[in-house]
């Protein structure tokens, strides 16, 4: 019964010896700090995770680490700051429950140019309205006899002479919207064989398509949605404390 009693006690010894052995965990002596994935810092080390979060070590012994602000495609922004960077504003924030850095919503046009989100802007026939998610067509551009560019919405016409412009979608899933003229179909036009080039219609070098057994003039056409297709504008890193405990 002895020996059982003194075996038992020793059974005990090894298995507290055990878990406080997995309980110890062995550092570098220059861990001075731990960043978010558990790594070692040093005193005086800054770093950004994920190319996003900008992190410094300001002590020893296993100190805290300080956030200090979000690192964007445009620049550095200090946090709890709003910063205008390229015309466009980025804003780093800090709670008890997450970090969140954003910047402006916007659309890069032919020429580079940043268009902001709401903003309607002119790119070669057409008009385009710049939303987060991406660019819509909103209308076309086209000229009168004074040369002065006039707008017509998506589904608008208008006349100039004897020539309807038209700025029109013409089919759906992607849907294109075309720009077009064509002869008014409320005027009887003849072409006289001997009279010459008829000036009244567009040039014959732009590409003609046949509908309706009607001459159109196409002058250009879009996909009418184009997606936006740049890096993401907004990023969140949720904090241990908002966790929200089991059961």
């Amino acid at each position: 019964m002895a020996k059982l009693s003194v075996l038992v006690v020793a059974t005990l010894l090894v298995s507290l010896a055990r878990a406080e052995d997995y309980d110890i965990e062995i550092l570098p002596e220059s861990c001075d700090c731990r960043d978010w994935y558990g790594l070692c810092r040093t005193n005086g080390e800054k770093w950004v995770d994920d190319d996003v979060w900008k992190y410094s070590c300001e002590g020893k012994d296993r100190s805290p680490v300080i956030f200090s602000g979000c690192h964007g495609p445009g620049g550095d922004v200090p946090v709890g700051q709003n910063v205008t960077i390229d015309g466009l504003w980025n804003v780093c924030t800090q709670d008890d429950q997450k970090l969140y850095f954003e910047i402006e919503p916007y659309c890069d046009s032919a020429n580079g140019t940043k268009i902001k989100a709401g903003e309607e802007y002119r790119e070669d026939s057409f008009q385009w309205l710049c939303l987060p998610t991406g660019r819509w067509i909103t209308g076309c551009y086209y000229f009168n006899e004074t040369h002065t560019d006039l707008l017509l919405r998506v589904g608008e016409h208008a006349y100039n002479g004897l020539i309807e412009h038209v700025c029109a979608k013409r089919q759906e899933y992607p849907a294109i919207v075309q720009y077009y003229t064509q002869v008014r179909k409320d005027v009887d036009v003849k072409h006289p064989t001997n009279k010459g080039v008829n000036r009244n219609f567009p040039p014959p070098l732009q590409k003609l398509i046949d509908e309706d057994q009607n001459i159109r003039w196409l002058h250009n056409s879009a996909v009418h949605f184009v997606k936006n297709d740049v890096a993401p504008r907004s990023f969140t890193r949720f904090l241990p404390s908002s966790r929200k405990p089991l059961g």
